[in-house]
């Protein structure tokens, strides 16, 4: 989300009140060295979440930053966000690093686009450390639906996957040989239900990485309407 002044943001925080939810932070917990789990609680009752769905949060005066919600759990009033904090001068880990049990945030609701797919019967995740969020909002779909779930991540501390349950393939950071080879194993092992567009591909994450993602999964037979994508942020690029 692109930087605007401080009175922008103010009105829109003004009109759009209704969109808004007041949130406390009730627990932090680092996950590795750049990845941090925060669960934040508030009247979730009437608010609508769908997996991929992304939430607004005012980081500062010119500043909102979208992240993924999981664990959305509207009758404890309570869900969870991961926060990569890659540059420890950027105002989005200065924002999270300065957040304590019982602060308030306001929240701009979840919204977005259909990224799920329901009917899939295998859903395949694809992404960096901010794909995470989103993939751990799709293994919980996924597992509510009875279907199989797999993720491969390009992490810099693959530790994170075991303690967050997201089991799958894992790669170093940009090593797209060790990504094409996980890709080729799971076409081949699942080849008959990718010929039926029985997998749903999300790639989330780099933008650039994701185009790449997207040529090679195309040439290799998988149909475009099984490939669903949305960029998190590209490279030189401010505030996506």
């Amino acid at each position: 989300m692109p930087s605007l002044p401080k009175w922008i943001n103010d009105t829109v925080e003004n009109i759009w009140s209704s969109k808004f939810k007041e949130c406390t932070v009730i627990h932090i917990e680092n996950i590795t060295n750049n990845l941090r789990r925060i669960r934040f609680a508030g009247d979730l009752q009437d608010i609508h979440v769908e997996p991929a769905y992304a939430i607004g949060i005012r980081i500062n005066e010119r500043d909102f930053r979208n992240y993924s919600p999981f664990n959305f759990n509207r009758t404890e009033g309570t869900f969870d966000v991961l926060f990569h904090l890659h540059d420890t001068t950027s105002v989005g880990t200065r924002f999270v690093n300065g957040l304590s049990a019982g602060d308030s945030i306001k929240m701009l609701m979840p919204r977005g686009k259909r990224f799920f797919e329901p009917d899939a019967k295998i859903h395949f995740s694809i992404g960096d450390e901010t794909s995470l969020g989103s993939s751990l909002s799709i293994k919980e779909a996924a597992e509510e639906s009875k279907a199989l779930f797999i993720c491969l991540h390009e992490l810099k501390e693959c530790s994170a996957l075991e303690k967050l349950n997201l089991y799958g393939y894992h790669s170093a950071k940009n090593s797209t040989i060790r990504v094409i080879e996980a890709l080729t194993d799971f076409l081949r092992e699942e080849k008959e239900a990718v010929f039926h567009d029985s997998v749903t591909f999300y790639l989330t994450g780099n933008g650039g990485r994701m185009s790449l993602i997207r040529k090679f999964l195309k040439a290799k037979g998988v149909s475009p309407r099984c490939i669903k994508s949305q960029a998190y942020w590209i490279e030189g690029r401010k505030g996506l």
